[in-house]
């Protein structure tokens, strides 16, 4: 009943307006009070509603990230296309014959031109994005603020720039700085997952774990990611949510798309959870998964802790790291068959 009562809530007025049309199809339909042509042509325009629907929500996604003739380019080509598309369709069930197969290949040639110009527009608009990334990576955070902020900044803001600055400023704990960059970013894309995955992490890195818990789950909202739900599980256990931290935990683990260090310590808290509630051998299958590849974990963790010394998150993983050090030196030395 929770479940049904669960999916009636999750419906939309266009979901129900569009069950209440499709009933008074099935209705005109059984009572013969509509031909074969009509129901072919409410059919096509239905199905066109609903994916013009589609394309006008895609649309308001990337708006806030693309310059307007851009944006408007963009849904105003896919909106004709795909009515031109399914009317050709449409006419062609109808009855059209081959001369329905002209408009088709028209749709089919705009399509293709339409995602070759698309492609060229991505790759100018985000050029900026895999040497900012570059740059987070070997932490060159001041590089980044430098190169970036400006941009960032300037007219009304970028909210996918502002995020990646905010995150270098919060690498230098400036994080003032970036909660002013990351308000700016979510007053322009208050859904975005850059933005909110953003802000989980100041929140994380100022131990204010339940509102990180918030962010994060804005942010798998808008993108379904397993890195998203390694620091959503993190948070969880931070914030005391065991029980939810182990399901979240448990259900990213294995994702190989999981980058190693999150795997190594997803591993390591799932250990600590066996551990308090008194299940050791369920521990150990998690410590010899987090053992693997921990030497070059470990470094890691230990670094982000000096980064955010004399923090509640800095000191959290202070003490992580040197229990994970004592459980490696607690360990026996590898059977042939494990070192294999």
């Amino acid at each position: 009943m929770t479940q049904q009562k669960r999916a009636w809530q999750s419906i939309g007025w266009p979901e129900a307006l569009a069950l209440v049309l499709v009933g008074l199809v099935v209705a005109l339909v059984l009572t013969g009070q509509i031909d074969g042509i009509a129901l072919i042509i409410l059919l096509v325009v239905g199905y066109l509603g609903w994916m013009a629907r589609g394309v006008i929500e895609e649309a308001q996604r990337v708006r806030p990230v693309e310059p307007p003739r851009t944006w408007a380019i963009t849904m105003i080509a896919n909106l004709a296309l795909m009515t031109l598309g399914m009317g050709a369709f449409g006419w062609y069930i109808a009855g059209g014959g081959s001369a329905a197969w002209i408009p088709l290949l028209l749709f089919v040639a705009g399509m293709v031109a339409l995602r070759q110009w698309r492609r060229g527009v991505v790759a100018k608009l985000y050029a900026w994005r895999g040497p900012a990334l570059v740059l987070l990576q070997h932490g060159e955070y001041r590089k980044l603020v430098n190169a970036l902020e400006d941009e960032a900044t300037a007219g009304q803001g970028h909210p996918d720039k502002l995020a990646v600055v905010a995150l270098a400023y919060i690498e230098l704990n400036k994080w003032q700085r970036a909660d002013r960059l990351l308000m700016q970013a979510k007053a322009l894309a208050p859904d975005y997952a850059s933005v909110n995955g953003a802000l989980g992490s100041l929140r994380r890195h100022q131990a204010r774990y339940a509102e990180a818990i918030e962010a994060i789950e804005a942010a798998l909202r808008f993108d379904d990611n397993a890195t998203s739900r390694y620091y959503l599980g993190l948070c969880q256990y931070l914030a005391g949510k065991i029980e939810a931290a182990e399901v979240t935990l448990q259900n990213v683990v294995d994702i190989p798309t999981l980058f190693r260090l999150g795997q190594v310590y997803a591993a390591f808290i799932l250990g600590q959870i066996a551990d308090e509630r008194g299940d050791t051998a369920a521990a150990q299958v998690w410590y010899a998964r987090m053992a693997k590849h921990a030497p070059k974990a470990i470094p890691a963790l230990q670094e982000e802790a000096r980064r955010h010394k004399q923090t509640d998150y800095g000191e959290t993983l202070k003490a992580h790291t040197r229990t994970m050090e004592q459980i490696l030196a607690r360990r026996p030395l590898q059977a042939p068959d494990e070192a294999r």
